[in-house]
């Protein structure tokens, strides 16, 4: 669904809603799924209107959709169809529901159904044991609040349940303003959604040839120019990041390698790309977040003759990168190796372009004659062949909603004909036309020293524009991802950039950001820093440096700028080995030993000016893990909390748990030992599916709901530590106790890449746990040692930030703030030290004395330290002696009163 139709189905909505016709505005809802009403499926819950209320969430998702929620969603209000028919005594009615209904759920909760069955025996449902403390208002309460719970985790219902913010008749003003002969278009909304405005020049010394916008950083494009030249741009600033040409080398050696590149593209992620030249050569390279590229794999003679495309795909969970040539074939090759995988053969001309479907199934070709091809990976042979209108140059592109796929007409897949055919374009040219799809809503096209633009819907064009002049014929052109920008190249080797008004602001943030980036200092971490008296320290700041940074003084904070909470614990705990806040920020939840200790705020946020309330439900057991049989000394206590703060998978050594946070309700145990559970993560993308590290070194990737293991990972040498999903990219970051991190494609769940953690070149000697937790940005992790801190690119696994050698001596603990701008890192000797995350600079210490004075006088170190999910000033510490304390550095004047008597002269060696 493009985002103009989304808009309007919302329009549509208020309006629905502003003239009372519910009912309709429910049809619209279930019709586009553009909206869940949560509000009106609660009342239908509440009211009992089973019927409409399963219709509703039918509309949405399907039993066989394979979510476990929805199944309990549509298992609960089966039931409730089946309740109500028992109490109107309609038997009849009741065992149709059992047999028709709620038997597909039978293997779900087989108990349940046997009760159900049983009560169609009842002369009176209401006195038989199964419902005689049943109060059916307020259970319902309390399924509907479960309920939306699990749909607000579901991801089916992503984007689903916030209403957009629209002015009151909105719909009627803007039918007020169209006038009746100008229907077709409104001029000021064109520049709102078209790249029109001339923003940036690019000047190069040879012709660009092929570009590509990378797919999650807006404002930089990848250029290949007609000497072979690879260059990257950040178009915000007009600045060249990188320029390279490995093909000179290859050309003073054979002078045939002398070549144009024809086709340069990013893959799906950003991580690599592909270059294609105009004399059988491919590349692949792989591209770092600090703006360099690196060479991955090379095929010298890929085809024979040029290499005139190339497309990203995806095939039974492998990356792979589709080729076509002058030699009338089309190859596959594996991203990651360079391996040949498939070659497909059938066109009798040079194949121009090649064209994959979001499906992974099959992809399209097309030859320099027209003839296009379908073609599937499984069978090696043409599904389909069909002939472009206009037989001559042809090219291709697949929209994002899988049904567009666009030259010149817009071609229709299931009937394989034209579906309409835009005009205003001339009936012949020197080259193909170039043209690209923005949002799935925009077409494109450089023609005639122009660029014209259509809605996709509309055969005639919108708008004709000439980039304030000097385009060649057939302008090569390219939108960003987001459609806000637009590259066109010019003559006199030059690339023009066109914005949007959204795009111009894109550019002057992303330029002013860049400007700042270098003397970017969190504001958390300014609050702590004294500029007046800086001092020279040593630190670690950046692999194989050792330098003289002016960070300012290492200030210790007093106790009354510092306020501290211990939290109630009504239970005689052992040390806490886990400690986390709720999602939400309302809550602590830790693991101390085998037992779980669960605080929540009344307010919506934790806040250390009010004690929260100790949670233990009514008549419900205390969260407590399987420690049957285990070694109390070699067990590694480890748990993880589900991204809606409603389950819980924990282990102690022992059998895996997984609770209910709601009821406290063990829910399930699995996996016993050995080899025992040492750390968890939940995969975001799916609250079923968890990572498991093993103190064997081996990492299981486990579905909860079906209760089997979907892979084992193999490749550390030592019990796994830590574990990391990045929510953006379907990678896993995982380290162990033998100081290597590796890095896991979870699409196919194969090893990417590994690295040991270094200091200056050299491998860190001491083996100890190593902890990691990825940055907001998703780009970069921490990486936690006992003697070292370091902040790591993610897609490279290289160390690109890092500190040790501290006189506080072993870390114990370390964590990002909210904002990621500062790390959070305890001491085994008390200390808890404030670090920039920038430079991973320390700018601040707090003594045990400022958070143990409410402690009495026995000494107790903090073990696990986590940062609240909202509040960059809030962090909470378990501590050796079982307790838990949340620490909030206060700042309500603006200027902090140091204690310079306490200053330390350094806090690294």
């Amino acid at each position: 669904m493009s985002t103009s139709q989304k808009d309007l189905y919302f329009l549509l909505l208020k309006f629905f809603d502003e003239e009372g016709l519910e009912g309709t505005a429910h049809m619209l809802e279930c019709e586009t799924q553009c909206y869940f009403d949560m509000r009106y499926f609660e009342e239908m819950m509440l009211s009992g209107n089973w019927y409409e209320a399963e219709k509703y969430f039918s509309s949405f998702t399907k039993t066989d959709d394979n979510s476990h929620s929805n199944d309990v969603i549509l298992l609960v209000v089966n039931c409730g169809k089946f309740l109500k028919a028992l109490d109107r005594k309609d038997h009849a009615t009741a065992e149709e529901i059992l047999k028709k209904d709620l038997k597909e759920f039978k293997d779900m909760n087989e108990d349940l159904f046997n009760e159900m069955a049983l009560l169609l025996t009842s002369d009176d449902t209401r006195k038989h044991p199964f419902l005689s403390d049943y109060i059916f208002k307020s259970a319902r309460k309390n399924v509907v609040l479960e309920m939306k719970r699990m749909i607000e985790a579901n991801a089916f219902f992503d984007g689903k349940l916030n209403f957009h913010n629209i002015e009151t008749e909105r719909l009627r003003c803007l039918t007020n303003q169209i006038d009746p002969d100008q229907t077709h278009i409104l001029l000021p909304t064109v520049h709102n959604y078209l790249p029109m405005t001339l923003a940036q020049t690019l000047n190069f010394s040879s012709s660009p040839i092929s570009m590509n916008f990378h797919p999650t950083k807006h404002t930089l494009l990848l250029v290949g120019t007609s000497i072979g030249d690879i260059t990257l741009w950040d178009v915000s600033s007009g600045k060249r990041l990188l320029a390279k040409n490995y093909m000179k080398s290859k050309v003073s050696v054979d002078k045939e390698l002398c070549a144009s590149v024809k086709r340069i593209l990013w893959s799906p992620d950003g991580t690599f790309f592909g270059v294609a030249y105009s004399k059988h050569v491919l590349q692949v390279y792989s591209y770092s977040e600090s703006n360099d590229i690196y060479l991955q794999w090379e095929w010298i003679y890929a085809h024979m003759g040029g290499i005139n495309d190339l497309a990203f795909s995806s095939y039974e969970n492998q990356l792979l990168l589709i080729t076509c040539g002058d030699d009338k074939k089309i190859k596959v090759w594996d991203v990651d190796t360079g391996n040949k995988q498939f070659t497909f053969r059938g066109h009798n001309a040079p194949v121009s372009s090649v064209c994959p479907t979001s499906s992974n199934q099959h992809f399209f070709s097309v030859s320099v004659d027209g003839k296009i091809k379908a073609w599937e990976y499984k069978t090696f042979v043409a599904q389909s062949n069909f002939e472009a209108p206009g037989i001559g140059h042809t090219k291709m592109a697949y929209s994002a909603d899988n049904k567009r796929k666009t030259f010149l007409v817009e071609w229709s897949q299931c009937k394989d004909s034209v579906r309409r055919t835009y005009h205003g374009l001339q009936a012949s040219s020197s080259s193909a036309v170039q043209f690209d799809i923005a949002n799935n809503q925009f077409l494109a096209a450089g023609h005639d020293h122009k660029i014209k633009f259509w809605d996709m819907d509309n055969v005639e064009p919108l708008i004709t524009i000439d980039a304030e002049g000097g385009l060649p014929e057939t302008p090569s052109i390219c939108f960003n991802r987001k459609g806000t920008l637009l590259a066109v190249v010019a003559n006199e080797n030059r690339i023009k950039i066109l914005a949007t008004n959204y795009g111009i602001g894109l550019l002057q943030t992303t330029n002013k950001h860049s400007a700042d980036a270098s003397r970017e200092i969190s504001e958390t971490v300014r609050k702590y820093t004294d500029t007046k008296d800086a001092e020279d320290v040593a630190v670690l700041v950046s692999p194989g440096v050792n330098v003289k940074e002016k960070v300012g003084k290492f200030l210790e904070i007093k106790n009354t700028q510092c306020q501290s909470l211990r939290l109630h614990n009504p239970v005689e705990p052992d040390e806490i080995s886990r400690l986390i806040y709720t999602n939400k920020g309302d809550a602590v939840l830790a693991l101390a030993s085998n037992v779980h200790l669960l605080w929540r705020w009344l307010g919506d946020e934790a806040t250390t000016k009010v004690q929260p309330s100790f949670t233990q439900p009514q008549d419900a057991l205390p969260m407590i893990n399987d420690v049957d049989g285990i070694n109390h000394e070699v067990a590694v206590p480890c748990f993880a909390l589900s991204k809606n703060d409603s389950y819980l998978v924990s282990a102690s050594g022992g059998m895996i748990s997984l609770f209910n946070t709601l009821t406290f309700q063990n829910l399930v145990t699995f996996m016993p030992p050995p080899p025992a559970a040492t750390c968890i993560a939940f995969q975001p993308q799916d609250n079923n599916i968890v990572a498991i590290g093993k103190h064997d070194s081996t990492i299981i990737i486990f579905n909860c709901q079906r209760q089997k293991v979907l892979a084992k990972l193999e490749g550390h040498t030592k019990r796994v530590t830590g574990l990391a999903f990045c929510k953006t990219k379907n990678v896993l970051i995982s380290s162990g106790a033998d100081t290597q991190v590796f890095a896991w494609n979870f699409e196919r769940w194969k090893k990417w890449k590994s690295t040991f953690l270094q200091v200056g070149g050299k491998k860190l000697e001491s083996l100890s746990d190593t902890h990691i937790q990825f940055h907001q940005d998703q780009l970069h992790f921490l990486a936690v040692h006992k003697n070292f801190l370091g902040i790591y690119e993610a897609d490279t696994l290289n160390c690109v930030k890092w500190a040790q050698g501290f006189l506080s001596g072993p870390i114990s603990s370390a964590t990002f703030s909210a904002d990621c701008q500062i790390v959070y890192t305890s001491f085994q000797n008390g200390m808890i030290v404030i670090f920039d995350a920038l430079e991973l600079i320390p700018f601040c210490q707090i003594s045990p004395n400022t958070y143990l004075h409410s402690f009495g006088s026995h000494f107790s170190y903090p073990l696990v330290i986590a940062a609240h999910p909202k509040k960059s000033a809030q962090f909470a510490i378990g501590l050796s002696s079982g307790e838990v304390c949340v620490i909030e550095p206060s700042n309500p004047t603006g200027q902090w009163d140091f204690d310079d008597s306490k200053v330390p002269d350094s806090l690294v060696e």
